[in-house]
């Protein structure tokens, strides 16, 4: 592998996890993939008194919190907007809005809370809303992971083991193989994973969450 800069750089092993941009990394290697991009948008508070010692979410309820350790709150559940150059993207006034508004609705002691700044993010995204995550189908010693489709957090500590297990055994114990990279080049009519990967998994919904209006 050759950096920017024109340093080579060689490995046994190289992981995919370049997120937004890892669909150009393995289009490089023949394994195109149908990845999109989701921007989350999220609200930062002043610093409060603990109101929460847990990562909170809803499922399917578009709102997600957390607190840091120096007391602000951090809330998301909206979409913000790409901008000319899709590397970025910037928060939508009424999804701000949205998420304040939901956010003194689910967290009461959080009613009266200033919000200090706003940001968005840019993030994978595969049409199944599931992940790839394995072993290339083309090259040896490529390892995919990538595409959680905002549920990455979530799930970090298992896939990190996973791709542990690859990396020092070259096979998991984990049964990964709804998320391999081949699905996306497989017919539908053929693929033996195709219920597995979307029976449970919110395939069939819309992406969450969804650009719900402000409260009046």
């Amino acid at each position: 592998m050759e950096a920017g800069t024109g340093t080579t750089l060689t490995a046994a092993i190289v992981i995919n996890s370049a997120g937004a941009w890892a669909d150009r990394f393995a289009a490089d290697f023949g394994e195109p993939v149908p990845l999109t991009r989701i921007y989350p948008s999220m609200i930062v508070t002043e610093p409060l008194p603990p109101v929460m010692t847990v990562n909170i979410g809803i499922e399917g309820g578009g709102i997600y919190a957390r607190q840091v350790e120096r007391g602000n709150c951090v809330v998301g559940g909206e979409r913000a907007l790409p901008l000319a150059d899709p590397d970025f993207s910037r928060p939508r006034g009424d999804g701000a809005l949205a998420i304040m508004n939901r956010t003194a609705e689910v967290f009461p002691a959080l009613r009266h809370a200033q919000a200090i700044r706003f940001w968005s993010g840019t993030e994978a995204a595969m049409p199944d809303r599931n992940p790839v995550i394995g072993f290339s189908g083309t090259t040896p010693g490529l390892i995919h992971a990538f595409g959680f489709t905002g549920a990455g957090f979530q799930i970090a500590p298992g896939v990190g083991e996973v791709l542990a297990e690859l990396v020092r055994d070259g096979r998991t114990s984990t049964p990964i193989e709804a998320f391999s990279i081949s699905r996306f080049s497989r017919p539908a009519t053929s693929r033996p994973d195709q219920h597995r990967t979307s029976h449970g998994s919110g395939a069939d919904q819309p992406p969450e969450p969804h650009n719900r209006g402000a409260h009046s």
